[in-house]
């Protein structure tokens, strides 16, 4: 299980030193109209869209046994026993709560076009399909290997250059952010990781 979990991960997210994704899907996006001048991020506008999800034990940051009933899911552990593609990039959803050991962390895996209209009904109860509404996404990208640490450095990082480019703090959601992976653990240089920030006036760019 775990070879063909890895040969899987090398296949769908690009190997360890080539291109990134080999033409795997991912949710469709625009740019907003309005973006910074020194492109320290970027803004996207996501349409709603179905994703697949499972939550994450909230006192730990370890995403394996969350990733592996998301990738059982696509692998046929569904309804209609459906092989579902892999897609990118792998987002962490992390909110607040009263302490940083009860925050509530969601992983999620993009449903494909094909079956977006209908996603498979998960068989496993900790997974389900979430509806995402549509997104006005302020996006921070960085390279490496994203720790804990490194995700909320970058968030920090584009939270602050949000305000020197002069957006509304007020219209962010600052109870929770998101991570975003786009490679698999097999691919070791030119890694791309994202931090996103999340509008709550979504049609406002």
């Amino acid at each position: 299980m775990i070879l063909s979990v890895l040969l899987c991960l090398v296949c769908m997210m690009g190997n360890a030193f080539g291109g990134d994704g080999y033409g795997i899907e991912h949710p469709p996006y625009q740019l907003a109209t309005i973006q910074p001048k020194d492109r320290s991020y970027e803004v996207r506008k996501y349409a709603a869209a179905n994703w697949t999800s499972t939550q994450m034990d909230s006192a730990s940051s370890k995403s394996s046994g969350a990733f592996m009933r998301l990738f059982k899911y696509i692998q046929g552990r569904n309804a209609a026993g459906a092989t579902i593609d892999m897609t990118a990039p792998v987002t962490t959803r992390i909110a607040s709560g009263p302490t940083i050991f009860d925050m509530k962390r969601t992983m999620s895996f993009y449903v494909p076009r094909d079956f977006q209209a209908d996603p498979p009904s998960p068989t496993d109860p900790k997974v389900y399909t979430e509806e995402r509404q549509p997104m006005l996404a302020y996006v921070r990208k960085f390279p490496g290997w994203a720790s804990e640490m490194d995700n909320w450095v970058n968030v920090y990082k584009l939270f602050e250059d949000m305000k020197r480019n002069g957006v509304d703090e007020n219209n962010i959601d600052l109870t929770s952010f998101y991570t975003a992976g786009y490679n698999s653990p097999m691919r070791f240089i030119k890694r791309h990781n994202e931090v996103w920030l999340i509008s709550k006036t979504p049609n406002r760019a």
